[in-house]
């Protein structure tokens, strides 16, 4: 099958669905599909490298004039390259007005894959229903069933799901690594590291962890904070407010992310909502117990007894979650080993993009 990936932030952006457009890329590839990456120009090294064999097409111009040059750009490959199927994510960054004057020339095969909920982000949904996919779109798929439920009401017809997932070869438990990160971030044997990969954006709840903090005098916590995002400057202030600043490291981005779930103890993201995470899924395969929002899409990939659920929104709650399991070794080691178990049966690439294959033919 010929396959198109249209996200035009591909390689601009270190996000959970530019992780699953290169990693369910790199599978399909290596399954024989021939996958086409269409993007916008790069700005940033991506968390995963495409193999070789996937053919990447990135709009040209600077960064100032691109967005004018982009709908061009794609319409010229689109009308130029025929595809069995295009996977688009979003309606706004050129994907409606290309979709729509190629499909004046010929037949496309569209897919719309959500991994968002429309409580986040409304205007994104309204966008596409402005766009006319209600009806447009050939096949519609979401990365949960909550998000599923909640896109077939709004867009009035099935919705089908195809979870994320992750690759248990590289995010997997290493000791030698383990020994070594914590030694590069001075780090002693008896403290104990809390994880957050993703985005530093209000509804990520960083905030939340770094304000629990605050009643963690008593356990020799580290808050690793991997990633960037419009909220960093506000977190490192809430930081210094608190006096924190001994407790909290903001190590930045990396392609080599499974040196940091190797280092840690818990992996801990308390968000307002979310679909499917791609970061908790590394973290099970990297045999991390989580502490997670009982709200949104976790209880769907997470197994119950891999991870405490929590009521974001009360300090109280998540304070209590992680001073439970860091006195708790053997619970964590179990939890541990609950999740990656979890993930080596159900949530490979592999097994992914088989299920990926069957919902779009």
């Amino acid at each position: 099958m010929k396959i198109a990936f249209f996200h035009f932030h591909t390689f601009k952006l270190p996000r959970g669905i530019e992780t699953l457009v290169l990693s369910l890329s790199n599978e399909l590839n290596q399954k024989g599909h021939e996958v086409t990456i269409v993007s916008g120009s790069q700005t940033i090294e991506p968390l995963i490298a495409p193999d070789k064999g996937i053919r990447i097409v990135k709009s040209p111009g600077s960064r100032y004039y691109e967005k004018k040059l982009a709908v061009p750009f794609f319409c010229c490959h689109f009308l130029l390259n025929s595809y069995d199927r295009i996977i688009v994510f979003f309606a706004d960054f050129g994907e409606e007005e290309t979709l729509k004057f190629v499909g004046k020339f010929k037949k496309l095969n569209t897919v719309l894959y959500l991994c968002y909920p429309y409580s986040s982000v409304p205007h994104r949904y309204n966008s596409m229903i402005k766009a006319g996919w209600r009806t447009s779109i050939n096949t519609i798929l979401a990365d949960a069933d909550w998000i599923a439920t909640e896109a077939a009401e709004l867009f009035g017809r099935i919705v089908k799901v195809v979870p994320v997932g992750t690759n248990p070869d590289r995010f997997k438990p290493d000791v030698a690594t383990r020994i070594k990160m914590r030694k590069q971030f001075r780090l002693s044997d008896e403290e104990f590291v809390l994880l957050h990969v993703g985005a530093l954006e209000e509804r990520k709840g960083v905030h939340r962890v770094i304000e629990a903090l605050r009643f963690l005098e008593n356990i020799p916590v580290k808050y690793v904070i991997l990633g960037s995002g419009p909220d960093q400057a506000m977190l490192m202030e809430m930081v210094q407010k608190y006096y924190l600043a001994s407790k909290v490291i903001f190590a930045g981005t990396t392609s080599e992310l499974e040196r940091y779930y190797q280092m840690a103890d818990i992996f801990i993201m308390v968000p307002d909502s979310e679909a499917n995470s791609v970061a908790s899924i590394e973290a099970m395969s990297s045999a991390l117990p989580l502490i997670v929002s009982n709200d949104g899409g976790y209880a769907e990939s997470l197994p119950p007894d891999g991870a405490i659920f929590v009521d974001q929104n009360k300090t109280e709650s998540i304070v209590e979650a992680i001073s439970h399991l860091a006195k708790n070794e053997k619970l964590r080691l179990e939890m541990g080993h609950t999740n990656r178990k979890h993930v080596i049966e159900h949530l490979s690439w592999e097994a992914i993009s088989e299920s990926f294959v069957t919902a779009i033919s």
